[in-house]
């Protein structure tokens, strides 16, 4: 009875029977890309101690948050249209800025 008592509460927060949609699967390769990304860039930071490399790797895993949020708020949060997307609009922001940040950076 305990092992089903996790199950029932995902089974009731996703419905499982429509599949992944499109969007939902784009969202989670960009995800995941994201990650990748963040950790070459990260691995090459910890070689060349580059101030910039570390800001990109800020942004790439401001990138996987961003898709994070979004698929919680569709699949758990609903915490509604206006509040998710400005959530991901300050976080879309804040990555133009480190990416900004890391173009004009000197070392």
């Amino acid at each position: 009875m305990i092992l089903h008592t996790p199950l029932l509460i995902i089974s009731q927060l996703v419905n499982f029977d429509q599949g992944l949609e499109p969007q939902e699967f784009l969202d989670a390769a960009v995800g995941l890309f994201a990650l990748l990304l963040f950790a070459l860039s990260i691995s090459a930071y910890r070689k060349t101690r580059l101030t910039r490399l570390l800001i990109v790797s800020v942004a790439f895993a401001l990138f996987a948050v961003d898709v994070v949020i979004r698929q919680l708020d569709v699949f758990v949060f609903t915490v509604g249209y206006q509040t998710d997307q400005v959530i991901t609009t300050v976080i879309e922001l804040f990555i133009l800025l480190l990416f900004f940040l890391a173009v004009v950076a000197k070392r």
